[in-house]
């Protein structure tokens, strides 16, 4: 797996999301810094204002005085041919006082709009991470609204950064950032979580690098049910190794020694389980199928013969289409779940009440032998013995499976979700292919409008 360069985050700051209130004195904050170091950062990011959703600014000559005596610090203490020291702000008098004390690269929120921080870019020849936000850390999260968010993020990076190019500074020296929980619901982040690859692709093709920030962020929490930010580092980790694999260049971390262990070489076998019962199911279940194989790390490599079941749980609904895939894949248990929702809302799917119909139904059943219990996750998942929908098809696939303590999987006292009838393989696969490669077409098509 790929080891993109590690920015550690140092915020000096009394209510910054995670760690605010922590390192406001600069001798703890520069033993913070020195153990992002130890941990594996190249470059240390030193915040004095909060970015999170609805903070108040801070005065310029306020956040100065937060980062200027750690900087000055910073710069005295860390190997300046190894590591750099960042700032975070979108203030062009913070910038340029960060700079003479030592700070080498400029972090700017608000991406570069201010013609003064251009000008301080340039002045001082720091490097320039532009970062995608709507709006103001104070009213960022009031409803954004966009028609395509992975478009329309790129749009702005690679608009920002052929504004720095104009400015004088090199494209070697500007890396962009799509802005992960700034100005964007759950949603719009699953979006951009999923078509990183995309994304990525875009940026490389013009020349610059890409940073992500999705470090202990509100993502995590709604995603797994994480409440305490400093609680969710293995799952950004997991995810931050993922969008690394995606073509992330740099992450932007709290805990650089978990995003650099999480990595594995090892694929590891999952099987999931999908559904659908509205609009066209097989062609819906094909789409997912497709997506799942699109995956980073991620290969399909066999598939159950698709079957037609009672609804289960709530009979007031059409029938259901079902299959159960296997895959083998070296993404974490969390990443490979944060996917499989970012596919169902990709396609569309609604959740309007509990076992209601659904556009698609994506299910982790399991993960190589790993036992998972947070609470929006639990694997293996503890449903699949009582539906009939995901025993038969993983029986097919999976004569042998076990469960993690060795014991096998025995149906229920009470089965949900009986089969009426199976559907040919074959259409399933056939459909797939026809996506596929529809797919391929639009996307040299939009390479070429790229």
């Amino acid at each position: 797996m790929k080891h993109p360069q590690m920015m550690g985050v140092l915020n000096v700051t009394p209510d910054s999301f995670s760690d605010g209130g922590l390192y406001t004195c600069p001798d703890k904050a520069a033993e913070c810094a020195q153990r992002l170091v130890s941990a594996g950062a190249s470059i240390v990011d030193v915040g004095g204002e909060s970015s999170r959703p609805g903070a108040e600014p801070v005065s310029a000559n306020e956040e100065i005085a937060r980062v200027l005596p750690l900087i000055e610090k910073l710069h005295a203490q860390l190997p300046a041919s190894d590591v750099r020291i960042s700032i975070d702000t979108y203030r062009p008098e913070t910038a340029a006082a960060a700079c003479r004390a030592g700070a080498g690269v400029i972090n700017d929120i608000s991406g570069f709009r201010d013609p003064e921080m251009l000008k301080v870019a340039v002045d001082t020849g720091a490097e320039c991470v532009l970062m995608h936000m709507a709006g103001t850390p104070r009213d960022m999260q009031d409803n954004p609204f966009y028609l395509d968010v992975v478009q329309e993020v790129g749009d702005y990076l690679l608009e920002g950064a052929a504004r720095l190019e104009s400015a004088g500074i090199a494209a070697d020296r500007i890396i962009l950032d799509p802005g992960f929980g700034f100005g964007k619901t759950k949603d719009h982040n699953l979006e951009l979580f999923l078509h990183m690859g995309m994304l990525a692709k875009r940026i490389h093709a013009a020349g610059y690098r890409l940073l992500v920030g999705i470090s202990r962020k509100s993502l995590i929490g709604s995603l797994f049910g994480i409440d305490d930010p400093q609680e969710r580092d293995l799952a950004s980790a997991e995810l931050a190794a993922a969008l690394a694999s995606a073509g992330a260049d740099s992450i932007r971390t709290h805990n650089p020694c978990a995003s650099l262990q999480v990595s594995s070489d090892a694929p590891t076998t999952a099987y999931i389980a999908l559904g659908s019962n509205l609009g066209g199911t097989v062609c819906n279940i094909a789409t997912a199928l497709n997506a799942v194989d699109a995956l980073p790390l991620t290969q399909l490599q066999e598939l159950a013969t698709p079957v037609m079941s009672e609804p289960a749980y709530d009979s007031n609904q059409q029938a259901f289409t079902n299959t159960v895939c296997r895959v083998e894949t070296q993404l974490g248990p969390l990443a490979l779940f944060a996917y499989l929702q970012a596919i169902e809302i990709d396609m569309g799917r609604e959740k309007t009440h509990e076992n209601g119909p659904r556009l698609i139904d994506l299910d982790l059943l399991s993960f190589g032998d790993q036992i998972i219990n947070l609470p929006r996750l639990t694997v293996p998942h503890p449903r699949m013995s009582e539906r009939a929908f995901v025993l038969e098809p993983l029986r097919e696939i999976a004569p042998d499976y076990a469960l993690p303590d060795g014991s096998k999987l025995s149906p229920a006292q009470k089965i949900y979700g009986a089969i009426q009838t199976e559907l040919p393989l074959e259409l399933l696969q056939t459909e797939m292919a026809e996506k596929k490669e529809r797919a391929t077409i639009a996307a040299q098509l939009q390479d070429r409008l790229n």
